[in-house]
């Protein structure tokens, strides 16, 4: 996986993505998904919405690689800085516009109930994204 990275200068950790910020300063990540014995890739873009990183539209698919283990593939992406830039992160679920709201550092999700909640929403909705709890 690192060979994917290597020419990507600003690239970070959050959870399971790799995510870096190009020269012109917008951001892109990348995340994996297992089948079988090989890993699928995905890129898309993403952006900061006050102190929430949105993780947005696909803009590609790549191809099956060959990674000897799920571990393998976590090792490699804390290779990477932690991404440290906001307290939340946002999967924006395609054209919905929707998206269930983490804290970036442990990977948990915002609550309905936490106090974090509804200041966070409050960040989503005045850029159109809705904010999903999950049940």
């Amino acid at each position: 996986m690192t060979k994917l990275l290597d020419d990507k200068e600003n690239a970070y950790h959050l959870q399971e993505y790799a995510v870096w910020q190009d020269d012109d300063g917008t951001y892109q990540y990348k995340a994996w998904d297992s089948k079988e014995e090989k890993f699928s890739w995905i890129i898309g873009k993403a952006e900061v919405v006050d102190d929430v990183f949105c993780l947005m539209s696909i803009t590609s698919e790549g191809q099956e690689e060959s990674i000897e283990t799920e571990f393998e593939l976590k090792v490699e992406l804390q290779q990477l800085p932690k991404w440290d830039k906001t307290k939340y992160y946002c999967v924006v679920l395609g054209d919905k516009r929707a998206g269930v709201i983490k804290y970036c550092d442990t990977g948990e999700w915002v609550k309905i109930d936490q106090d974090d909640y509804g200041a966070v929403k409050q960040m989503l909705q005045n850029h159109d994204i809705v904010s999903i709890v999950p049940s």
